[in-house]
């Protein structure tokens, strides 16, 4: 059973995910949200804690991510209502993204992204962003996710482009591998 803790962590975030995709965006939506981070933060830790780290709870993890994501994007962007160009940055953003992961299958033959402290720093800002766009309702936090996403994107894509071989636990494009 204890080996089977991260996982039952990862996978309590598909029902989450649409508790989210059911709540109002109020206090209710935030506490679910909140709940999704923090299975995404525990099921890693017990994940190393316990050794059992394994390829399923990577990939599962993975899905439970762009799971929550999905939702997110869905109830959220009507309330940020961002104008074309954030849309267009978004966007390229993104696209920057993956081609950095496009890269990496290319050279090294694996689908993945980096853990930087910049994609760190990201997935912080954008763990935030729903918190801040709910109380606040400002577009100004989206803003300031998007350079950060933009900087660590460009910074993935520039090591995957040097890099002599696969290192998913680089810090960052100054650490020589």
């Amino acid at each position: 059973m204890r080996n089977r803790l991260p996982s039952l962590l990862t996978a309590a975030r598909f029902p989450l995910a649409l508790g989210l995709l059911a709540a109002e965006v109020s206090t209710r939506f935030l506490a679910l949200y909140l709940l999704c981070c923090l299975t995404d933060v525990l099921d890693g830790l017990a994940a190393r804690r316990l050794n059992a780290c394994s390829a399923f709870g990577a990939r599962l993890d993975s899905a439970a991510d762009l799971a929550v994501t999905a939702v997110l994007v869905w109830r959220l962007w009507p309330l940020a209502a961002p104008d074309p160009w954030l849309t267009l940055w978004i966007c390229v953003a993104a696209a920057v993204r993956l081609a950095a992961a496009l890269a990496a299958r290319l050279r090294f033959g694996r689908f993945g992204f980096l853990h930087t402290w910049g994609n760190k720093c990201t997935g912080v800002l954008l763990a935030l962003y729903p918190f801040a766009l709910v109380l606040t309702g400002s577009r100004w936090t989206l803003v300031i996710v998007l350079i950060a996403a933009s900087l660590s994107s460009l910074e993935e894509l520039v090591i995957e482009c040097r890099a002599e071989q696969w290192a998913p636990d680089r810090r960052g494009l100054w650490e020589k591998r």
